[in-house]
């Protein structure tokens, strides 16, 4: 994703998402801490915060810019968009990305990199939405995945 593009749907994220995702990023690091039980959803957002060890003292503390501990990533939009993606595999919508992910497990593609894929996939869209104040593009996402499975 271009730095420039990722500072600004960062700073959008932040204004939109940022509070109540910290909060809840938190809550669920602490129920994975205390070994409580977990929605589905929560528990895709469990393992993706366990994926990424490298942040747990901001999942403690929540600081007020992370992004200076994370050399300019903003870990909070980071897994957030993780878990955007893991909600679309799970519920196939669109199964676009089911079938993207499993075609490129089947080259040998490692799992967490394909999720960066589709990420930055999604992003370009999401972008554009936040940026000019449209309805997210599905249709453009869907070809944008069609277009680069066959890469």
């Amino acid at each position: 994703m271009e730095k420039e593009m990722e500072a600004r749907l960062s700073r959008a994220w932040n204004e939109i998402m940022g509070r109540s995702q910290r909060k809840r990023i938190q809550e669920v690091w602490h129920k994975v801490k205390e070994k409580k039980g977990l929605s589905p959803e929560d528990d895709r957002l469990a393992k993706i915060l366990l994926e990424h060890r490298e942040y747990e003292k901001i999942w403690e503390e929540i600081p007020a810019n992370p992004e200076k501990e994370t050399q300019g990533v903003n870990p909070y939009l980071h897994v957030s968009l993780h878990l955007a993606i893991e909600n679309q595999i799970a519920e196939e919508n669109p199964r676009q990305v089911r079938r993207y992910l499993s075609r490129k497990l089947a080259r040998g593609v490692d799992r967490h990199e394909i999720i960066h894929e589709i990420a930055a996939i999604f992003c370009e869209s999401l972008f554009d939405t936040l940026k000019y104040q449209k309805p997210f593009d599905r249709m453009r996402y869907i070809q944008r995945l069609e277009e680069m499975e066959e890469l």
